[in-house]
């Protein structure tokens, strides 16, 4: 198995299929409503927040790998909140984190092999840094999500 096919099947079972860490966005993401979604514990940031902080770093990630400019123009900012908090514009987000992690395992996959360990142009950074740091990221980040919606 190449190394970016892992990488991306990695990504895709943190949202769908069985990671080593044994949880999924899919799994805990339809338990939560939009009202459970804004809610903050103390300092925290929301659920709604870190889920659209996981979307803002997908983007992110692949704009870096395709050589683009990292922000653009109609971009959401990171830990994005809209002021519509109701269910459909909920579902709305989740849907787009379903696509986001799409995007980000087709890209992974499409990266050729014998560039992981060059620099991504425009960082200081190789390639493999981004795509195993997007996996990390996202596990932990789906922690916080599990650990979060456990305490509010």
């Amino acid at each position: 198995m190449q190394l970016t096919e892992h990488l991306a099947t990695s990504v895709e079972n943190l949202y769908s299929g069985s990671p080593w860490i044994d949880v999924t966005f899919e799994e805990h993401l339809p338990r939560i409503n939009a009202r459970q979604a804004i809610q903050v514990i103390k300092e925290s940031n929301c659920i709604w927040q870190i889920v659209n902080h996981i979307i803002y770093w997908h983007q992110r990630v692949q704009r870096y790998l395709y050589n683009e400019p990292p922000e653009q123009d109609g971009d959401l900012p990171d830990f994005y909140l809209p002021e519509n908090h109701g269910e459909e514009n909920w579902q709305a987000t989740l849907h787009r984190l379903q696509h986001s992690f799409e995007q980000m395992a087709a890209t992974i996959r499409k990266f050729p092999e014998d560039k992981l360990f060059e620099t991504v142009p425009g960082t200081k950074q190789v390639a493999i840094y981004y795509l195993q740091g997007i996996a990390e990221h996202d596990a932990y980040h789906l922690g916080q999500i599990v650990l979060l919606h456990k305490y509010a």
